[in-house]
């Protein structure tokens, strides 16, 4: 009778482990998947961050993590492998375990994890249980910067007419000291606080301010992949000189935004803190979508009077292009056209009157 029972209590046994491994393995086991950074610059590295933790009396003999990398901005080229993960290892009973993997090699782009999945089985391996990994965290590379381009001939160039052309006035919200009054000064800027403990009229000293701004035209109508890559990091080394020398600064391209299609724009802004909107903006853009003619798209940004320089980063402009850029921005007095193909020249800067000539 003993021989009759023990079989059968096995088999009772194994199919109540079954069970209590289904119902049970996934409850108070958190896994998470994150990068260690928000933001890199491309050629840097990046870790991402593996931490299982079972929390639970029930333990887990196998546990297996599985994701993957997706850059939204831009497919990968036939040929290239999206870069996959996969670890394995066990969980006992309120236990944890931390895995870090170091990234290098990253290109310009917004990266997710995805296609993540938890698998783990019952004390006999007989059965896999599957969960989705959902991860949420998110990785901006933004572009490489060029440090030669601060020394070139085309930046320092346009750099010194730009800071030339300078509005100096006086900002009405700095306040720099207080001298006296002066019969030429508007009784707006009396300080009658100060006039009224000294006896004699003071007025406010205010800080010097400029109401000059640039506004970068990013035209990715034209050229391969690398050209359109190699140009972008140029952008992204030309606003970040610019706005480090106090300059405002806008950005507009027709290259398309990876998440509603839309021309990438960034308001006119200025200081450190508007590097990274503009690099968040660079690391969006899209270079296989459609862009618009450099013709048309010129026109439809230049059909105003700007209150701005103009700058035009192109792979390359044919010379009915740049006469138009140089027409319709005409009323702005000395603008530049700044372009670069690798292989020719890097960069040429041209005046309109030298242009006309």
């Amino acid at each position: 009778m003993r021989f009759i029972l023990l079989p059968l209590v096995l088999i009772l046994l194994f199919f109540i482990e079954r069970a209590i491994y289904k119902k049970l393995w996934r409850k108070a086991l958190n896994v998470s998947v994150v990068f260690s950074e928000k933001t890199i610059r491309e050629g840097d590295g990046v870790k991402v961050m593996e931490k299982s933790e079972n929390r639970k009396r029930l333990p887990l003999s196998f546990v297996s993590i599985e994701w993957s990398l997706e850059r939204l901005c831009n497919q990968y080229k036939e040929g290239d492998k999206p870069f996959a993960v996969s670890s394995s290892f066990s969980l006992p009973s309120f236990s944890s375990v931390k895995r870090n993997k170091t990234i290098n090699g990253l290109k310009r782009g917004i990266y997710t994890i995805n296609n993540g999945r938890i698998t783990s089985t019952d004390l006999f391996s007989l059965e896999n249980y599957i969960y989705p990994l959902y991860s949420g965290s998110r990785l901006f590379v933004f572009p490489e910067r060029k440090e030669a381009f601060s020394s070139s001939y085309a930046y320092r160039g346009f750099l010194g007419t730009v800071l030339s052309r300078k509005m100096n006035q006086e900002d009405p919200f700095e306040i720099k000291g207080i001298r006296p009054y002066f019969p030429t000064d508007s009784m707006r800027v009396v300080n009658w606080k100060a006039s009224a403990k000294t006896g004699s009229l003071k007025v406010n000293q205010y800080e010097w301010t400029t109401d000059e701004s640039v506004m970068v035209i990013l035209d990715l109508s034209k050229g391969e992949e690398e050209e359109k890559e190699t140009l972008i990091k140029y952008v992204s080394s030309f606003c970040s000189l610019m706005l480090k020398r106090g300059v405002s600064l806008s950005l507009v391209s027709n290259g398309r935004h990876y998440e509603d299609g839309n021309r990438v724009k960034v308001d006119e802004g200025s200081g450190i803190g508007h590097i990274d909107s503009i690099d968040r903006a660079l690391s969006a853009v899209k270079v296989f979508s459609s862009q618009d003619s450099s013709s048309r798209f010129l026109n439809e940004i230049l059909h105003n009077e700007l209150k701005c320089v103009p700058v035009l980063f192109a792979v390359s402009v044919e010379e009915e292009e740049s006469e138009d850029f140089f027409s319709l921005s005409k009323k702005e007095g000395a603008i530049f056209l700044l372009y670069g193909r690798e292989g020719e020249r890097v960069f040429v800067l041209e005046e309109e009157d030298e242009k006309r000539d």
